[in-house]
């Protein structure tokens, strides 16, 4: 009894050298497999293409450097003074571009370098689109523009002619019409009718800097 029980153990023994090659045959059969697969993957990849970075395309309104000045355009935005009571003037060189209306509200929307003056337009306020017919501009701004007045006769007035007085600067313009989401509004908050195409005023602005 006690023989067999040893032919038995030795038996035993002996069936895993080969059970451990055919494992080790399987693992080496993946790993050709797919090891060679990746190797052509890694063969056939296209090129990466490179993305500029966010930090590489100059701030909306600054001049890149080397810029040609038939590239660029002076304009003058209308900001107001500390008090609150009258329009400045800041001029500002930005690249020329097709849609050069909008280019020139965006930068007013952004508000003065100058520290001493102020944006009149309330925060917030986005330009939706802009658009002329003939010499008239219509200027769409969102809800902000009146949600986020102050109520007070100087703000509404500024704000308005800041716009106005802005894009009247250039010859083409003559009259301005503010839109709030597209459609037309008799007043801001009660002090400006702004339900028709406004003129520039002239007696609103102090100086030009």
């Amino acid at each position: 009894m006690e023989k067999r029980v040893r032919r038995y153990k030795k038996k035993k023994r002996n069936i895993w050298p080969p059970l451990s090659y055919v494992i080790l045959g399987i693992a080496l059969f993946f790993g050709l497999v797919y090891g060679g697969e990746m190797i052509v993957r890694l063969i056939t990849r296209p090129p990466a293409t490179l993305v500029p970075s966010p930090s590489a395309t100059p701030p909306l309104g600054e001049v890149p450097k080397g810029t040609p000045p038939s590239e660029t355009m002076e304009v003058t935005l209308y900001f107001v003074d500390p008090d609150f009571t009258t329009l400045v003037g800041e001029k500002r060189t930005i690249p020329k571009t097709g849609n050069w209306l909008e280019s020139v509200l965006q930068e007013l929307l952004r508000g003065p370098k100058n520290s001493a003056l102020f944006n009149p337009i309330p925060s917030a306020t986005r330009l939706n689109a802009v658009f002329q017919e003939k010499d008239t501009v219509y200027v769409d701004l969102s809800e902000e523009m009146m949600k986020n007045q102050s109520g007070g006769t100087s703000q509404e007035l500024l704000s308005v002619y800041a716009i106005v007085d802005t894009l009247t600067a250039f010859p083409e313009v003559k009259r301005v019409q503010i839109l709030i989401n597209g459609k037309e509004e008799t007043t801001l908050c009660g002090h400006v009718d702004v339900s028709k195409p406004l003129e520039r005023d002239e007696k609103l602005i102090a100086q030009i800097r």
